[in-house]
């Protein structure tokens, strides 16, 4: 699989739908995007279900400048931007689209010299960057919308880049290679699951991770609070 490079600044995008973009499963320039493209992008990219991928569609044409012309750009995709995110800076620190390898790097730190993630782990590390958002960032958001797409993405990478939907194992070296290089990592041997990726399988991962984590109660508290 031959990657390219986006013709406009990655900066604008989030990491899957930009490693989509530079294998040509999406638009190469990432933008005029539709739900029905987007659908066939997730699915032969990552096999991503159309339930999913519309929702995350319907988000970006939401934000998009004209949403009644059904097109928008993989740069409208930062409604599902947040506080607390695996990879993004706070809102209040400055732009929330951008990867930004202090906040990475304090998430894979949590991991410790493992060679994969799994449902516990992610869990863990998601926590961490709650709690030091909590502390670092006075003007924190993180009510149920932000815990929601949080703990979603935990479950979309591990999904998408593990061994299944149920209990995957995601590699770290494809993890990083999604994040930090915006690739698919098929050059480490990495192939997308046989099994979609769906709502309900996101959903009843969320579920897991949340009772995986180290302290939950705390974190619903502030979600409700």
């Amino acid at each position: 699989m031959v990657c390219l490079r986006l013709t406009i600044p990655p900066a604008h995008l989030t990491s899957i739908p930009t490693a989509l973009a530079n294998h040509g499963f999406l638009h190469h320039d990432g933008r005029n995007m539709t739900i029905p493209h987007l659908i066939k992008g997730l699915s032969e990219g990552l096999s991503i279900g159309a339930d999913f991928t519309a929702s995350l569609g319907g988000l970006a044409l939401r934000s998009a400048p004209n949403p009644t012309s059904g097109a928008f750009d993989l740069s409208d995709l930062i409604a599902i931007e947040h506080d607390a995110s695996m990879s993004r800076q706070d809102a209040a620190f400055g732009s929330a689209l951008p990867f930004d390898s202090k906040t990475w790097e304090q998430y894979m730190t949590v991991f410790n010299g493992r060679s994969t993630a799994d449902i516990r782990t992610a869990a863990m590390a998601k926590f961490a960057r709650y709690n030091d958002s909590l502390s670092h960032n006075p003007g924190f958001k993180y009510g149920a919308r932000e815990a929601v797409l949080a703990y979603g993405e935990q479950a979309l990478y591990l999904q998408t880049m593990g061994s299944d939907t149920i209990s995957p194992r995601a590699k770290l070296d494809y993890v990083r290679a999604l994040f930090e290089q915006e690739k698919l990592p098929f050059a480490q041997g990495w192939r997308p699951s046989t099994v979609p990726v769906t709502l309900l399988s996101v959903g009843a991962m969320v579920v897991q991770l949340v009772a995986s984590g180290p302290e939950p109660v705390p974190e619903v508290g502030r979600i409700v609070g």
